[in-house]
């Protein structure tokens, strides 16, 4: 019978929870540091958002996280394929930040030759753009899609050619199309925008694209944040998983964020979490909780595991938290800290090591690294554990946080 890990476990081994906190104090820059824009937006090709096909974003530009007005990207492939299938010929997408005399902001542009479902639907020289942005604390959006000629069937349909946002077509024998998805978004941090040339509703069997699956095609999304100190980054997870180079188990509770919450805290939870043939995770849970504005910007990440088994180890509960923050006057602050309450080989208890990287080696079973950190001048990433294992190759990490500013 499979054993099962909760918090109970914290009270087998050592009596006590050991803990290690790190933190680091700078003071950087000039006073009354100028506010900065966070700039962040993508344009894709196609992009399957439902069902099981071996294929996920392609011809792909992005920009994320940057407080560079100059940043951009571009990319160019001749097709795009969707189960082994040609939907997009000729493909170019473009994104861009921008600062000028209209604000402060990004654009994304995406275009195909041709967009076609075998003799279905057939829709020449698309182009679907998006733009966000910010003038005088006033947010602004902009969206649109155009296309040369559309053809249901074998019938041109003119009146398509520059469809109403949000345009439902019926499609027979493919199910329905949605052509010029558009729409903003106000957020606590900022704006975004998004548009999207067609979107492919596979409702019935047809040998293009597998039923139930929905296809984007012609992807696009701008986003823009209000003047702040800085922006914030950082990322949290339970467990994750690897033999050698090989994914074994991606991050469970998984969050992340380059703007903060608005203040509010969220909260990803698992019940447990079994890698088969690894570990099996008791309760497991992640918070972030951040804001940026003119004064200040701050974010916080923490990683709870009430328990884990791996191989002959059963460890009590794994935490683990990562701050930080910047202040209009430039001072950066960061901070991290992790616990573990126990660590058992059957009736052996074995020390909780502290200090940041701390190892123990228990002899034909793992590695232990205690307080994994990397600092950087304005990032600080934490691991509360990892834990090699001799006997399988893999290496699991435990309990991980990390908070950092950009500007």
């Amino acid at each position: 019978m499979r054993p099962r890990i909760n918090k109970k476990l914290a009270a087998v081994g050592v009596a006590a929870v050991v803990g290690v906190a790190s933190t680091i104090a700078l003071t950087s820059g000039s006073a009354n540091a100028s506010p900065v824009y966070g700039y962040n937006g993508y344009s894709i090709g196609t992009d399957v958002q439902g069902g099981i096909v071996a294929s996920g974003p392609q011809v792909k530009s992005e920009i994320s996280c940057t407080t560079d007005a100059t940043r951009k990207s571009r990319n160019d492939l001749a097709t795009a394929n969707v189960n082994d299938q040609t939907i997009a010929k000729t493909v170019t997408t473009d994104t861009f930040a921008f600062a000028e005399k209209r604000g402060n902001g990004v654009t994304s542009t995406a275009t195909a030759a041709d967009i076609r479902v075998g003799s279905l639907l057939h829709l020449k020289g698309a182009k679907t753009t998006t733009t966000a942005w910010i003038k005088n604390g006033v947010t602004y959006y902009t969206g649109s899609t155009t296309f040369a000629d559309v053809r249901i069937g074998s019938v041109s349909v003119r009146s398509l050619l520059k469809a109403k946002p949000n345009t439902k077509v019926a499609v027979p024998g493919l199910g329905y199309i949605v052509l010029n998805r558009v729409g903003g978004v106000k957020t606590d941090a900022g704006i975004y925008s998004y548009a999207q040339a067609v979107v492919l509703h596979a409702t019935v069997r047809n040998r293009y694209i597998p039923e139930g699956v929905d296809v984007a095609v012609l992807k696009t999304r701008a986003e823009v944040t209000k003047p702040a100190t800085a922006l914030v980054i950082g990322d949290a997870y339970a467990t994750k998983a690897n033999v050698d180079k090989l994914v074994k188990s991606g991050p469970t509770s998984y969050q992340a964020t380059c703007q903060g919450t608005g203040g509010r805290t969220d909260r990803v939870a698992v019940g447990e979490v079994n890698i088969p043939k690894v570990a099996y995770v008791g309760a497991a849970f992640t918070t972030k909780r951040g804001d940026i504005g003119p004064n200040k910007s701050y974010v916080d990440f923490s990683s709870h595991v009430a328990g884990i088994k791996v191989a002959n180890l059963s460890i009590g509960a794994i935490e683990s938290s990562a701050s930080a923050w910047k202040t209009k006057d430039g001072k950066v602050g960061l901070n991290s800290r992790s616990t573990i309450a126990s660590i058992k080989v059957g009736n052996k208890v074995y020390p909780v090591k502290t200090g940041e990287n701390a190892e123990l080696e228990i002899p034909g079973i793992a590695k232990l690294t205690f307080n994994q950190v990397l600092r950087q001048s304005r990032y600080i990433s934490v691991n509360a554990l990892v834990i090699d294992v001799y006997s399988l190759n893999t290496k699991v990490v435990v309990g991980h946080s990390a908070a950092g500013v950009i500007g």
